[in-house]
């Protein structure tokens, strides 16, 4: 079979949440560098985020242990633990990241009492009541007080037992799991115990937002996109339109030359570009 390249065609995918992490993830990288936080890479080719304060920072992990891709944590003590830790894996929409990071940017531009917890929330009803009058529901059938968005695509699941602090640091543990996408086509958000109740409010919305976004995507990639997200092309910007037209114009002024015979050899063209998010395993 001769190979062929296909060109990649843009789609509007809806809801977000159902799109891949093929997406450009320096946005959600720039919330954070445009209030003054710092930017590092190791020799891996990782990247750290770091508040001029030390007390809070992100880490973009393609080349990690796992598959958790992004970590976000803070604390009043830059020398000490952090007090809360969020994460998303390697399938995440980025955008669901820069919604947590625009607000967290937000927040700390307020202070630490903004971005830090100030006291105890036993039951977190304002989340509760957030999804309930959202039209979720409880599922009892989990171990966990676990709550099913309308469509059954996201459950969120929180953990109601004593959470030792340092699990939860190390990543061995979570009070909010976040699990979104049907079955064999998972992602995942975590929120430690004492993440500031409007930082999870955010980080609900976040994860649980329909609105759509932009992919380049083959033929072969919408294959793979769950049966239940809509995937429709989008008209060409008029700048491309324009582009078009010039190319035309200028391939119907200039003369053919008379035809001629050449050698020539044939090669096969080169791969498409790999994508940006998302790590290989």
């Amino acid at each position: 079979m001769p190979y062929t390249a296909e060109k990649p065609r843009e789609y509007r995918i809806t809801p977000r949440y159902l799109a891949n992490s093929n997406a450009d993830v320096s946005p959600a990288i720039r919330r954070l560098m445009a209030v003054g936080w710092a930017l590092s890479r190791d020799e891996l080719g990782n990247t750290f985020v770091t508040a001029p304060d030390l007390r809070a920072r992100l880490a973009f992990l393609p080349e990690g242990e796992d598959s958790t891709l992004w970590k976000i944590s803070a604390g009043r003590d830059a020398f000490a633990p952090p007090e809360w830790l969020v994460t998303f894996d390697h399938k995440t929409p980025p955008e669901v990241v820069e919604d947590f990071t625009a607000a967290l940017a937000d927040a700390y531009t307020q202070g630490p009492d903004a971005y830090l917890d100030n006291g105890p929330r036993p039951d977190d009803a304002g989340v509760t009541l957030q999804l309930l009058s959202s039209g979720w529901r409880l599922n009892p059938a989990t171990p966990f007080l676990t709550h099913q968005s309308p469509d059954d695509l996201i459950r969120l699941h929180r953990r109601d037992n004593a959470l030792r602090h340092s699990a939860e640091m190390a990543g061995d543990t979570e009070r909010w799991l976040f699990e979104v996408g049907p079955p064999r086509d998972v992602w995942y958000a975590t929120a430690s115990s004492r993440l500031p109740e409007h930082l999870l409010q955010t980080l609900t919305i976040a994860v649980t937002d329909p609105a759509p976004v932009h992919r380049y995507m083959r033929r072969i990639d919408l294959e793979h996109l769950p049966a239940v997200a809509s995937a429709t092309p989008t008209a060409p910007s008029p700048l491309e339109v324009a582009r078009v037209r010039a190319a035309t114009s200028r391939s119907l002024s200039v003369p053919r030359a008379a035809p001629t015979t050449v050698a020539y050899t044939t090669t096969r063209p080169s791969a498409l570009p790999a994508a940006v998010a998302g790590r290989p395993r």
